[in-house]
């Protein structure tokens, strides 16, 4: 038991008992709105119409509308705290080591992508599962974006990671942000449409006359009661009613297109303001925070995105028969919200990128955040800007579980190294390849490593793992092979400095040519500003360490047979690997 898990523990308790109450207390404003609803037709049926009937029920259907109004509240509340007891529930899950609740993100997935396919970055049982607590489509690409492409820059890297550490610090403040914007969840339309607003030209014709118009109209229409009611005419009531819908109709086409904008957002926009304010109201400390904070501060999101929210919910109102009848007779209503929503977007709408991106980077980092705090034993890695540098005690893979991860050293200096890891079949080559490509994406991102201590220097990742053939493309698997190693060949020879993660390469091909093949492709490494991780079954390739001393070098993961059964220790040792285990598994299973 950990801080994070007393957390937890006390704030589960918490909504439990507060969902309770307010469950409890809803039941008994249905009784009350009930009863008060009755007292409004009891007067008139005690004394008939009266003065003090009226007044009585006056005063019972004014109480009816305050207490559904309050009723609306509790249920808010209701549903806040439910989400709330949910975000704690699946944490408690999550530090029990079971993610696959979380969101997966298997939108990302790219088979073409230089690394994630390999790594595992995305889909079911991903790292990207694993890490992923957003609340907002902009900070989900975010977090995958930060993941695809790691950051090489180290003022950046160094001031996300105050960031993350900052953030990790305020539980309760990141449990609020994730219920907020878990109130709405936002479909892929909706954010696409919202975001094009900042882009978008919105036209109004004649906006000057619709200024006075929207005054001037509505004004004689409201005057035009008092003959009406005095019993003179009614004539000047109808016609300022009849020439509101006339001037509706005619404007019509663009009342339509304003709604198809504007229309049915008030909850998502809600949910924007909510998460604005909470980014511009706290007191944030780290460089990138406050830096994020500035862009919504200067005008103030929250209070603008604010005024937007009751824009819409006003012009939603046309979507009560009633409601829109009566207000745009007598207010021109439709016609008033579409003026107010242009003057707003003529204002405001080349801020709203900058906005809707800042809560993006807040919502990606809040996941990193709580990942950090999750996992107090994993570390801030150190950041190096001389030369080529990956320096870890005791790295492991995050996504193991703690009495299942074997951790391993690792110490490579100097460009233009390769490192070559033999050793049987399911002795860990792979997923210690994973394990240094996995790490090194953490901490590129800001984050957390998954070790004692860390060292590197940001650099591109490469891998070549899990290359597949394609009956689409007409590729076989070895030219999909051959493809993507020539593309990271030619990267290096434009200038680019690599990290190059293989397992078993060449696998396509005979394995004469393959060792042929794989020597020469050491040798074009070496001759560039590469560094490389290369597992191989292949032994004789060993022997590159005495072509290249000091560039090429041997690591291995050893089995021993004992008892008529092979024992794995996953631990990584200097030199070449002596066991081979695929015959003895082949007779083990009866095979041969």
């Amino acid at each position: 038991m950990g801080p994070a898990n007393d957390f937890y523990d006390q704030k589960s308790k918490e909504y439990s008992d507060l969902y309770l109450s307010l469950k409890s207390k809803l039941r008994w404003f249905g009784a009350y709105r009930f009863l008060v609803f009755v007292f409004i037709f009891v007067p008139f049926f005690i004394v008939g119409f009266s003065v003090w009937s009226v007044c009585v029920a006056l005063f019972f259907l004014i109480l009816f509308f305050y207490l559904i109004k309050l009723n609306l509240r509790f249920d808010r509340q209701k549903k806040r705290t439910m989400i709330l007891k949910t975000l704690v529930e699946d944490e408690q899950k999550a530090l029990g080591h079971s993610f696959l609740h979380f969101s997966s993100g298997k939108e990302f997935l790219d088979t073409d992508h230089f690394f994630s396919y390999d790594l595992d970055l995305f889909g079911d049982g991903s790292l990207f599962q694993f890490l992923n607590r957003t609340v907002t489509l902009g900070g989900k690409r975010k977090l995958a974006d930060w993941l695809n492409h790691p950051s090489k820059e180290i003022t950046e890297i160094e001031n996300r990671q105050q960031a993350i550490l900052e953030l990790s610090q305020m539980p309760g403040w990141r449990l609020q942000f994730l219920a907020d914007g878990k109130m709405f969840e936002e479909t892929e339309a909706l954010n696409k449409e919202i975001r094009s607003w900042s882009v978008t030209g919105l036209s109004l014709n004649r906006p000057t006359s619709i200024r006075w118009m929207i005054w001037i109209i509505p004004a004689f229409t409201l005057l035009s009661f008092i003959p009406s009611i005095l019993g003179f005419t009614d004539l000047f009531l109808v016609l300022f009613i009849l020439m509101q819908w006339f001037i509706l109709g005619f404007s019509g086409k663009q009342i339509t297109q304003y709604f198809l904008v504007f229309g049915r957002k008030s909850q998502l926009l809600s949910k924007y303001m909510q998460l604005l304010e909470k980014l511009e109201s706290q007191d944030f400390k780290s460089s990138y925070l406050l830096k994020l904070q500035k862009k919504v501060k200067q005008p103030s999101a929250g209070r603008t995105f604010g005024e937007l929210k009751k824009l819409v919910a006003q012009f939603e109102y046309r979507q009560n028969i009633i409601v829109g009848f009566a207000l745009n007779s007598l207010l021109l209503w439709d016609i008033r919200c579409v003026y107010r929503l242009w003057v707003w977007h003529n204002k405001n709408h080349r801020n709203l990128a900058e906005w809707l991106d800042a809560v993006a980077g807040l919502d990606a980092l809040i996941s990193l955040a709580n990942y950090t705090n999750n996992h107090p034993a994993f570390v801030f890695p150190k950041l190096n800007s001389d030369g080529f540098v990956l320096e870890a005690e005791a790295l492991g893979h995050p996504l193991l579980r703690d009495e299942k991860r074997v951790c391993n050293d690792l110490e490579i200096s100097g460009w233009s190294k390769v490192m070559i890891v033999t050793g049987a079949n399911m002795a860990g080559k792979s997923t210690f390849l994973r394990t240094v490509g996995v790490n090194l994406l953490l901490a590129a991102s800001g984050a957390p490593v998954c070790a004692r201590r860390m060292r590197f220097t940001p650099v591109d990742l490469y891998t070549n793992m899990r290359t597949t053939d394609s009956l689409l493309k007409d590729e076989s698997y070895f030219f999909a092979e051959l493809k993507r190693i020539k593309t990271v060949l030619e990267k290096l020879q434009n200038g680019e400095r690599i990290f190059v993660i293989l397992d078993e390469m060449l696998k396509g091909t005979n394995s004469v040519d393959k060792l042929n093949g794989s020597k020469e492709l050491i040798r074009k490494l070496v001759e560039f500003e590469a560094v490389s991780l290369i597992a191989t079954h292949d032994l004789k390739l060993s022997e590159m360490e005495k072509e290249f001393p000091q560039r090429v070098f041997n690591k291995c993961f050893e089995i021993r047979i004992e008892n008529d059964e092979l024992v794995f220790d996953y631990t990584l040792s200097d030199g070449v690997t002596q066991t081979m285990n695929a015959t003895f598994l082949m007779k083990k299973m009866g095979i041969i």
